[in-house]
């Protein structure tokens, strides 16, 4: 049986920029009509630079990326403005749990 309903983002990333998946099963992809093999290399590079935009997927990524360290300082700083949280040691004898 086919899956048939109709997929959409999750309502709680309405107000987020979020990476698309490619689709298999788009019939009229934008890459079958548009071409940029006719422009100059230089401006395709310049063009590159909007749509080349890749976001980590592992913290070893984005600390190699300063504006990723910039941003993660930033949103750090703001949670220990606002008293959201506070870094403390961890316990003797636990261990760190994973986060998304």
């Amino acid at each position: 049986r086919k899956y048939t309903r109709t997929q959409r983002p999750a309502v709680w990333l309405k107000d987020y920029v979020t990476p698309c998946k490619p689709r298999g099963d788009c019939l009229y992809s934008l890459a079958d009509y548009i071409s940029y093999d006719h422009l100059s290399d230089h401006y395709q590079c310049y063009l590159s630079s909007f749509s080349a935009h890749i976001e980590p997927r592992h913290f070893q990524e984005a600390i190699q990326d300063d504006r990723w360290i910039n941003a993660m300082q930033q949103e750090i700083q703001a949670l220990e403005e606002n008293k959201t949280w506070e870094v403390v040691d961890l316990p003797p004898g636990k261990q760190t749990i994973g986060s998304k």
